[in-house]
C-alpha cells in the first residue's frame, strides 16, 4: 500500500510501508542516509568508502520491504513527507534470510565492495553479531523476537517525538503476542536512548576492522505483560 491512499489520516501519521513506488522508496533510503551521516562505526561497515553508504542502505531497505516490515512517521501525503523510519524484523523472519531478499540489492552490494571488504563482512562481522545474540540469549532466541535493524530520523525533525512513536508503533505489536525486542547499537547516545525505551544491555563487544575500531551493544527489552492491538 503507498502513501496515496483514499482513507483520511492526520499527521504525523506512523504506518507500515507496503508495495512502495519508487519515490517512496528513493525518500526512505534518503532518511537513513541523512540519519547515519557522520557515524563512526557506518565508516568501519563500508571499509572507509562513504560513497558506498546509500547502495549499502537502499539493498537493506528494499530486503526489509520483502521479508520484514518497514514502518515510516509521514508529515504529509506525499513521498517526501516521509520523515523517519524503522526496520523490524518480527518473529520467524530475519535480516537476508531468502535468496529473493538477497537479489534486491545485497547481492549486487557485495559485487561493488573490494574483496577484502567482503571479506570482513561474511567471514568475521556477521558471525561476530550471530555470535554476539546466540551468546548472550540462547540459539534462535532472536529469531523468536522483534529485531530492531535499522532506525532515523530526519536531523530536521529530531526532537519532535517521532522516534519514539515508530518505537511505539512497533512495541505494540510486540505486546500483543509478548514477543521480546532486540537491537544493537553502536553508540553510548543511542544506548541511553534505547535505555529510556524500556531496553537494557544483556551483552557487548569489541568490533575491529582495517580502517578502525568500534563497540556493539546488543539490549533487550521483554514485553512480558500482554497488550491487545485495535485498529
Amino acid at each position: 500500500m503507498s502513501l496515496h491512499e483514499s482513507e483520511k489520516v492526520s499527521y504525523p501519521h506512523v504506518k507500515r510501508i507496503v508495495n512502495p513506488t519508487g519515490p517512496e522508496i528513493d525518500q526512505l533510503v534518503t532518511v537513513l542516509v541523512e540519519a547515519f551521516e557522520g557515524d563512526p562505526f557506518s565508516a568501519i561497515l563500508l571499509g572507509g568508502n562513504l560513497d558506498l553508504g546509500p547502495s549499502e542502505i537502499r539493498a537493506n531497505v528494499q530486503a526489509a520491504l520483502i521479508g520484514g516490515q518497514v514502518h515510516a512517521i509521514l508529515v504529509g501525503p506525499n513521498p517526501t513527507d516521509i520523515v523517519g523510519i524503522s526496520i523490524w524484523y518480527p518473529p520467524g523472519t530475519s535480516t537476508f534470510s531468502s535468496e529473493e531478499e538477497r537479489a534486491a540489492g545485497w547481492n549486487q552490494f557485495l559485487e561493488t565492495i573490494p574483496d577484502r571488504l567482503r571479506t570482513w563482512w561474511m567471514d568475521y562481522f556477521i558471525p561476530t553479531v550471530s555470535q554476539l545474540s546466540s551468546k548472550a540469549l540462547g540459539a534462535g532466541y532472536l529469531l523468536n523476537s522483534w529485531h530492531l535493524h535499522l532506525f532515523g530520523v530526519l536531523k530536521a525533525h529530531q526532537g519532535k517525538g517521532y522516534g519514539r512513536a515508530l518505537f511505539e508503533f512497533a512495541e505494540r505489536q510486540a505486546k500483543s503476542t509478548r514477543s521480546p525486542m532486540v537491537v544493537e547499537t553502536t553508540t553510548e547516545v543511542d544506548v541511553k536512548i534505547y535505555k529510556r525505551f524500556g531496553f537494557r544491555i544483556c551483552s557487548e563487544t569489541d568490533i575491529t576492522s582495517a580502517v578502525g575500531n568500534g563497540h556493539m551493544w546488543l539490549m533487550l527489552k521483554e514485553n512480558t505483560e500482554e497488550q491487545h492491538v485495535t485498529g
